[in-house]
């Protein structure tokens, strides 16, 4: 293990008390926590939506009524109240016993906090996107798949699909943004948006949202399939980038990057759609020359920057 991941696992072994992640490299965005299921099996989730770990047993949480879902409670953390999901039920697996499930996860992405019952970390490992492989047709609960190195052997580790899990236990805040699309006004913009986000269920919200905005469009599943097609163009065609930033491949801010610093597509106008909007990726995004950094399936503000930054 490196150093970031000896002092967790240290952590780990303490027990009982609270864990605070330090995030102060959270903008870097190839940085991930790796944690285990009940199973043991491994999976991950970037640190850019990590607050901090909590001991389970030391948290005090109000069960759901519905026992056999995967929303298990609500729970009080640092003075707010935090929905809690059992990862293990989530995933369509039976819960193992109560006692092997010694964390909490405690996340903010997609405008939402929650904790999310895990059985422990191992540690911090750094991804890069081209060692990603997307792994979402095989299985919609995960995002991409790696391979990583763990305790002298080669494992699996998968990026869980954090779209899905909040499209799944907020069903009714993702309907109330679907239900806006309808609502949205046309822009009389003529060229072309290219858009990139690895997720379907992100992909087809804003596919929604753009053909209702009477928009010229089109969708790449990671950076470097819309790199190409960009390079590709009369620049002076494209009207916007949209992108991600975790994907595949290629992540959002290598985009970036590539776009600004090729004289021909620096001007473009480009806006990051993610759920890792901390501080730290803004200000790093804003470094690099992006217009604006929104929240995913915000149709509204999507709206609202487009019909800012776009050129008609």
């Amino acid at each position: 293990m490196n150093k970031d991941e000896n002092k967790y696992q240290n952590s780990m072994d303490n027990g009982d008390e609270l864990i605070r992640l330090v995030t102060s490299n959270a903008d870097v965005t190839s940085q991930y926590v790796i944690f285990r299921n009940g199973y043991d099996d491994l999976y991950a989730i970037n640190v850019a939506k990590v607050e901090e770990l909590i001991v389970n047993k030391n948290l005090n949480i109000v069960k759901n009524a519905q026992a056999n879902g995967a929303l298990v409670g609500t729970a009080k953390i640092r003075e707010e109240m935090c929905s809690v999901v059992h990862f293990d039920k989530w995933l369509g697996r039976e819960e193992q016993t109560e006692n092997v499930y010694e964390l909490i996860i405690v996340c903010t992405f997609g405008h939402q906090r929650l904790g999310i019952v895990i059985k422990n970390v191992i540690g911090i490992q750094n991804i890069d996107a081209n060692k990603l492989i997307d792994n979402s047709s095989r299985d919609p609960k995960s995002s991409q798949i790696t391979d990583l190195f763990i305790s002298g052997e080669s494992r699996l580790c998968t990026i869980f699909n954090s779209d899905a899990l909040l499209t799944e236990i907020f069903a009714d805040a993702h309907q109330n943004e679907i239900n806006k699309i309808s609502l949205l006004d046309r822009l009389n913009i003529t060229k072309k948006i290219l858009f990139a986000d690895d997720s379907r269920i992100v992909q087809k919200a804003v596919e929604q949202t753009m053909s209702q905005l009477g928009l010229n469009f089109e969708v790449f599943d990671n950076g470097k399939a819309l790199l190409d097609r960009v390079m590709g163009m009369n620049a002076e065609d494209v009207a916007l980038i949209l992108s991600d930033i975790e994907m595949p491949v290629m992540d959002g801010m290598a985009l970036l990057r590539e776009v600004k610093a090729n004289k021909d597509t620096a001007l473009i106008p480009f806006i990051m759609n993610t759920n890792m909007a901390n501080p730290s990726i803004i200000d790093q995004a804003k470094r690099q020359g992006v217009d604006a950094v929104i929240h995913k399936l915000d149709v509204e503000d999507l709206q609202h920057q487009i019909s800012k930054f776009a050129r008609i």
